[in-house]
């Protein structure tokens, strides 16, 4: 019996592994694990071998040329766009400048009398004009005057990029960019200085 069990002591040392030194003093010697599994070639940590293949490198031509096309396009779409919004704009502005001119003209007929001065070819008219309405006698000041407030500004013009306010004899009409014609700059008309009063009388009754 004493020579089997040795026998079978033997045999189990044997097939063990044998233990190795630990590196740390003080804690017993340990069996030797076997090594883990090598990551697959291609493969990092924390990465699936799908995920290790990704490239590293930058984009190529065909990638780069086709966003640069793509924002072509887009620019071709919004540019048109944003011009349109800012010319609506402006209209809008000179519209509305307009129409205060032509409140004031008529505010100075319900006053006093009807504004009536022929039209030329230059801004003297529009000038006369506008000077009428923002008259206002010291001594004898007429109902409301003046009819317009005292930053508004007069800027003749004749560019045709812009738009103008012509005198056509009994209202102002607007004419508007790429059309001859002098008069009274829109978009300049509502300064944000005070101006000089006028020293001259209005129009006279016709």
């Amino acid at each position: 019996m004493n020579g089997i069990k040795t026998s079978a002591a033997e045999l189990a040392s044997r097939l063990a592994p044998p233990l190795q030194p630990d590196n740390q003093a003080g804690r017993p010697a340990s069996r030797t694990s076997l090594p883990p599994a090598p990551f697959p070639a291609g493969a990092i940590a924390g990465r699936t071998p799908a995920q290790g293949r990704l490239r590293n490198d930058g984009l190529s031509l065909i990638e780069i040329l086709v966003v640069v096309a793509f924002l072509a396009i887009i620019a071709t779409i919004s540019i048109p766009s944003i011009s349109n919004l800012v010319s609506a704009s402006s209209y809008e502005t000179a519209k509305r400048n307009l129409n205060y001119l032509n409140g004031a003209v008529i505010g100075f007929n319900n006053s006093n009398w009807e504004l009536v001065l022929a039209a030329s070819s230059g801004s003297d008219d529009e000038q006369k004009i506008f000077d009428s309405l923002r008259y206002r006698d010291a001594t004898n000041p007429a109902s409301g005057s003046p009819y317009l407030p005292d930053t508004a500004t007069f800027v003749a013009s004749s560019d045709t990029s812009t738009y103008r306010a012509s005198w056509n004899g009994r209202m102002f009409g607007i004419v508007v960019p790429g059309t001859t014609g002098a008069g009274l700059d829109l978009m300049k008309i509502m300064g944000s200085s005070v101006q000089s009063a006028p020293v001259s009388t209005p129009v006279p009754h016709q």
